[in-house]
């Protein structure tokens, strides 16, 4: 049953996320105390650069590997599987080892010239590594979610997140500061690399090697192409507001706003379903395709909104109690971030488009949205700070959410329904009242209203009919298969 796949692969994928958002939660808390608010700033500003030059490390191949081995291990064709394994492979490697050569010879003059930062130098050069092996352990995921296994994501996190977690604290503690914190990274990213290089060996070694086919580098290209410029897209969406913010504001700025984005980011990894559906729907078409969005895009509405609306309620007693009060200025942030959360659990419009072979629509308003937030960062980091960069933000992803749900309505009939959206919304809203209404002045009180706001709201969701017995029901049999 492809609904009972669909939740085996949410249930793998969600513990993978959920062990790298603990992990990631607990390493940022430690790190930012440890470091205090200016080398937090350069720590941030060092790995928002590294994931900024991942994506041309990528160039959509990780994509593009998932797309086309999944179709054809779905044909039984495993000598095209290996075609596409292989030649895809030498291309891959050939981008990392390019990339990351090059930051660690510009790393000086990076620092120097374009962030007037000379402490950032010696950061930039260890990150070159952790590129490498990072980039690599992705693309290895990415064969195993080809064959429709996301077993290997909660794998991956588990050897990179333990390493790090412990790496990290390990080199912290013996006095190498930021060094120390992303040496850390790298190391766990190549332990990680092997772990997943030995499963897949071992797992579906039969498949991957042997005799293979010459693959249609026509066709890949043409799809690779266009999410070359999407993926260039959304890792600007990703990370140019840290950037900029690092190359107009002091270092400090940086780390308050990424101490809001990343409590905002691991939220969000934890209520997101559409990563695991793109394998799902390059199989389904019309009806199906209709029928599997309504499902995802419903229970994804009844999670994400109460998260979202109520995140800016908790964010200064949050903030102070994870950070400290070093880092209060980052609460203007999650306030605007917070909306992130929507968009990361209900943009169902990359997967869809993608897995139809029309990845260029995404490409073409993601762009468009692009110089929109890059040129909206510009103005409002200069008129508001770190609050600007994050309405700039914002604004510009809430442009490429509508835009791609009205193309997904035209070429593929797909839509939410309103009622979806509007019911746990007016929920949501309900809930929000509560929790205004009781206050958050300590720690006891805030665990006490964000239990009746959660109480509130399901009672509200059930009243208008947004969640029905059947919808538990549903559940509730997938969950006992």
């Amino acid at each position: 049953m492809l609904a009972r796949r669909v939740l085996k692969n949410t249930i793998y994928n969600g513990l993978s996320i959920l062990l790298a958002n603990v992990v990631g939660v607990a390493v940022t808390i430690y790190v930012a105390r440890a470091l205090k608010p200016e080398l937090f700033g350069i720590y941030s500003l060092a790995l928002s650069i590294a994931f900024f030059l991942l994506t041309f490390t990528d160039l959509g191949l990780n994509t593009t590997l998932i797309r086309y081995v999944a179709h054809s291990y779905g044909n039984g064709d495993y000598e095209l599987v290996r075609g596409y394994v292989r030649s895809l492979s030498k291309l891959k490697i050939s981008l990392v080892f390019l990339v990351s050569i090059l930051l660690f010879f510009l790393s000086d003059y990076i620092s120097i010239t374009v962030f007037k930062k000379p402490m950032l130098s010696k950061p930039l050069k260890v990150v070159s590594i952790f590129i490498t092996f990072f980039s690599l352990a992705g693309f290895v995921n990415s064969i195993f979610n080809a064959f429709n296994d996301f077993k290997a994501n909660f794998v991956r996190s588990l050897f990179y997140e333990i390493s790090r977690l412990v790496l990290i604290v390990l080199f912290v503690s013996m006095g190498l500061s930021v060094v120390g914190a992303l040496l850390g990274f790298t190391v766990a990213s190549l332990i990680s690399l092997v772990a997943l290089a030995v499963l897949l060996i071992r797992k579906y070694g039969k498949i991957v090697f042997g005799k293979a086919k010459a693959i249609n580098w026509k066709r890949i290209v043409r799809f690779s192409s266009y999410l070359t410029l999407g993926s260039i897209t959304w890792v600007v969406f990703a990370y140019v507001d840290s950037i900029m913010i690092g190359i107009f504001l002091p270092a400090e700025d940086v780390g308050y706003y990424r101490a809001a984005y990343n409590i905002v980011g691991a939220i969000s990894g934890l209520v997101s379903i559409p990563t695991v559906l793109f394998p799902v729907f390059v199989q389904l078409e019309g009806r199906d395709l209709k029928n599997a969005f309504y499902r995802a895009f419903k229970y994804s509405a009844i999670i994400s909104f109460p998260i979202a609306l109520g995140l800016p309620v908790v964010s200064k007693p949050l903030i102070e109690f994870v950070y400290g009060v070093d880092y209060l200025p980052a609460v203007g942030v999650m306030w605007v971030l917070s909306l992130l959360i929507l968009g990361s659990s209900l943009g169902f419009w990359g997967p869809i488009f993608n897995a139809k072979e029309k990845p260029e629509y995404p490409v073409y308003v993601s762009t468009i949205a692009m110089i929109l937030n890059v040129v909206l960062n510009y103005i409002f980091i200069l008129k508001m700070g770190i609050v600007g960069a994050a309405i700039a933000t914002i604004i510009s992803n809430v442009f490429s959410w509508i835009t791609l749900g009205f193309l997904s309505k035209m070429f593929f009939d797909v839509f939410p329904k309103i009622e979806d959206i509007v019911k746990p919304l007016v929920a949501s809203l309900m809930m929000v009242a509560v929790l205004y209404k009781i206050g958050l002045n300590n720690l006891l009180e805030g665990i006490f209203a964000i239990v009746l706001g959660a109480l509130t709201y399901f009672a509200v969701i059930f009243l208008v009919r947004g969640l029905t017995r059947d919808d538990i029901n549903y559940v509730i049999r997938l969950i006992k298969v």
